[in-house]
């Protein structure tokens, strides 16, 4: 990991986001880029709100974010002693961070999170969710402040399938985490079970069917850990059940500060929905999550 782009709005999530970003740069060895994107219709509400005596234009305004935006990464570079650029961009936040930072071929985004406000929740989340359909790379929402300097994630989940993309979901949470206890989790559940009870089946073959179920995640799960490094502290989670459901629960049983998930690509229709695992952990994980795109 060599090169982080971290989105600010100058808000307190915004400033947990980049003091996370400049961790993880500490302990990469990476470049830290601090970008902030003006909305067009931001400047149009700031016009309206600083009518009163001399108007000022946009060039002024523009210029304040870009003070603003350099004294933030002048605190990061003094506390961290990292290298920091910035980026002031006008132009539509959900489409230029992940733009930005594909084009940049960064290695790692790193957004806040959003706010407890349900209206709130739901617009930031858009920003969240945006950036996260388009993004190459992973994009990390951070939702906690690091009281600590250097702070590194203590508590990892990474939520695995039975695909191969899986590895890579494991194989970045031990990269971003090398020193965490790791928890691997798998949800599953019998295909069409609800269906299955509708034709008759028995609970009797329905368990047995769960069992099966079970027993081939086993196998994976062995087959994931077997390649980990060995110095890793790894438990492995079966549950029965949807992963939307688990995953919030296991994040609070044993207190994680991150959840890494894997995000399949998905058709147009499929990401307007979101329909969502990825979207549903980011608003109901209560920790750090880190979404990691299928390659494409």
């Amino acid at each position: 990991m060599k090169h982080i782009f971290v989105a600010t709005d100058f808000s307190k999530t915004s400033a947990f986001a980049e003091r996370r970003a400049a961790i993880l740069a500490v302990e990469h060895g990476a470049e830290l880029t601090l970008l902030h994107v003006v909305s067009g219709l931001a400047l149009e509400r700031l016009r309206h709100l600083l009518l009163q005596g001399s108007a000022p234009t946009d060039s002024d305004l523009l210029a304040s974010f870009e003070a603003e935006l350099h004294q933030g990464a002048e605190n990061l570079i003094k506390e961290y002693g990292i290298v920091v650029h910035t980026r002031l961009m006008v132009g539509n936040p959900h489409d230029d961070i992940a733009r930005v930072a594909n084009t940049a071929k960064a290695d790692l985004i790193v957004v806040g999170a959003t706010g407890t406000h349900a209206v709130r929740k739901f617009f930031l989340g858009a920003t969240a969710v945006a950036v996260i359909s388009e993004a190459q790379q992973p994009t990390l929402v951070v939702r906690h402040a690091t009281h600590v300097r250097h702070a590194a994630y203590q508590r990892v989940i990474a939520a695995v399938d039975l695909s191969p993309f899986s590895s890579a979901v494991v194989d970045l949470a031990c990269s971003i985490a090398p020193e965490a206890e790791l928890t691997l989790a798998h949800a599953f559940t019998v295909e069409f079970e609800s269906k299955l009870r509708f034709i008759g089946t028995s609970e009797q073959d329905i368990h047995s069917y769960r069992q099966e179920a079970r027993h081939r995640a086993q196998i994976y799960m062995q087959t994931l850990t077997h390649h980990l490094p060995e110095k890793t502290m790894v438990t492995s989670r079966l549950e029965h059940g949807l992963p939307e459901d688990i995953l919030p629960i296991l994040v609070q049983e044993i207190s994680a500060d991150l959840l890494v998930v894997g995000k399949h690509d998905a058709s147009e229709v499929e990401q307007l929905l979101l329909g969502s695992v990825t979207r549903h952990v980011l608003f109901e994980a209560g920790c750090d999550v880190l979404v990691i795109p299928e390659p494409r």
